[in-house]
This record gives C-alpha cells, structure tokens and sequence, in this order.
C-alpha cells in the first residue's frame, strides 16, 4: 500500500507517512532514487531539501552484495540533527541481504568549529534474529546498522581513527583535537556502510539522523 501511496499522494504527505512516529514530515520535501542504469535497489530516500542537496546513487552492477555509493551534500546551519528517510518502496518478495551501500556525505558547515558528527539509525520495525531469517549474523545484526567500508577517510574531522560504528544502530567520527572543522567550510566524510536486511512481506524503512558535534561540548564531555 505505501507504494502506491507514494505514486498518488504528494510527496509531503508520502513522507508524513513513512516518518510517522518519528519526524513530522520536512518543510521542503525531496524525493531521491537509490537506482541507477547499473543496479536499482528498490529503496529511496526523502529529506528536507534545505538541509540535504546534491543527492547522487551510482550503482554497482551485478549481484554483489554492496549495491552503490550514495553521494548527498548535508548543511548544518544549528545544532539540530538532519533526518533522511531510507524507504522500502514494495514489501521484500523475498528475504535477502537487502540494503546496503557506501554513503559519502559532503559537510557544508555554515554553524560553528566542530569536533565530529553522529549518525543514529532509528528503526521500528521488529528486530530480526537468525531463525527469522538466514540473513542475520552478529557482524549483520536485524537491524538498520553501519559499517565501516574499505574507502573510509574522516574527511575534515583530523585524525579521527574510524567510525565507531561497525554493525551498530549509530557512528561517531570525532577529531582527535578538540575541532578541526571550521565554519564556513566545507569536507566530505566517506565510506560509511548503511545496511538493513529485507524480510519477505515486510517494508523495512528507517530513518537516520546526523548531527553535528560541537568542539565546545565534546571538550566539556571530556573533562
């Protein structure tokens, strides 16, 4: 049913829908397909088009597990998170290793000195286990998750060591000093792993917000 919703209704209130119980639906709604000639992955993804632009998938031709890299533009201009949607657009035909693609995510930092920034997965759906489905695995929990791929790199946040973020509900890349990525600049965080296992009949969307780490409050945090 929320597929042809999707293709009836306008996209606000699609978006409405989907984030119900988490976000009210964004004040400028965008709409992008995870799809390209290569590979379609049967998901999208909706945002607030004044906070997330230049939204790019390229997708990885075959049947390889890792099916693209999403490329999106994120502008902080407080300290309030960004929510992107990740929708299902039809119930899974079949369980599978479902979503998962490499995300690089271009920081356009219009608010102040920062240290890092946090993603958190937020997913209703019910958890999956091992007898639910042949999918699940401890470094793959049932649960939208991240990884640390291979193209990793901190991008502005120096010295950051990794993700802290393999096969859990959230990420952190934080700067080893105190902050590193100034206001008014812009740099790119790559090779963060998004993946949610599909499950026959079900829609497993999720949202995932980024939030901005402020350089005052993580050295607060430490002392």
């Amino acid at each position: 049913m929320l597929t042809q919703w999707l293709k009836v209704y306008s996209v606000p209130f699609a978006i409405s829908i989907v984030g119900a119980g988490f976000y009210a639906s964004p004040a400028h709604a965008g709409v992008c397909e995870l799809a390209d000639g290569n590979r379609d992955t049967g998901w999208s993804i909706t945002f607030d088009d004044a906070q997330v632009s230049n939204c790019v998938f390229t997708g990885n031709a075959g049947e390889g597990r890792n099916k693209g890299t999403l490329n999106l533009t994120l502008k902080f201009v407080d300290a309030n998170p960004i929510a992107i949607q990740f929708v299902e657009e039809a119930a899974a035909a079949v369980d599978s290793f479902g979503l998962r693609i490499t995300w690089n995510l271009t920081l356009d930092n219009q608010f102040q000195l920062l240290r890092g920034i946090r993603g958190r997965a937020f997913d209703g759906n019910p958890k999956l286990d091992e007898d639910d489905n042949e999918f699940v695995a401890d470094a793959h929990p049932g649960f939208a998750h991240f990884h640390q791929d291979g193209t990793f790199n901190p991008g502005p946040f120096v010295g950051a060591p990794d993700c802290d973020c393999e096969s859990d509900r959230d990420f952190r890349i934080r700067a080893l000093e105190e902050g590193s990525f100034a206001a008014g600049t812009v740099g790119t965080v790559s090779g963060l792993g998004v993946h949610q296992i599909e499950e026959q009949g079900q829609q497993r969307n999720f949202t995932v917000n980024v939030e901005p780490l402020r350089a005052e409050e993580e050295a607060q945090t430490v002392q």
